[in-house]
């Protein structure tokens, strides 16, 4: 990941707070650079301005919250990615994501 990169997408979350996509495009970026407890920051703010088919942000926010050893709320998320998926239509993501569930919980 490039600095540039994503000081353009910070940039982009600055000039546009009520728009959910720049805060996924950050965190997605911040997840390649190994900085998972500020993606989950950016993955938290998306998922509170972004209403709709949200499955594969709540599997990255879980994947995110068991790097910075937080199993619990981990869990949470993709409970609520499973529920997002299976809403929404998407029944290999919510396997996907109950895959990742079963693995945290064993």
């Amino acid at each position: 990941m490039s600095d540039d990169r994503l000081d353009a997408l910070r940039a982009m979350v600055a000039k546009f707070p009520e728009d959910p996509r720049p805060r996924f495009f950050v965190a997605h970026e911040l997840v390649k650079a190994g900085a998972f407890a500020e993606a989950v920051e950016h993955y938290r703010a998306y998922l509170l301005l972004e209403k709709g088919d949200v499955g594969a942000a709540w599997r990255e926010l879980g994947r995110c919250l068991e790097r910075t050893g937080e199993p619990q709320q981990a869990a949470d998320a993709y409970r609520r990615g499973i529920a997002s998926a299976r809403e929404n239509g998407h029944a290999g993501l919510a396997s996907e994501i109950e895959m990742l569930l079963d693995e945290l919980t064993r």
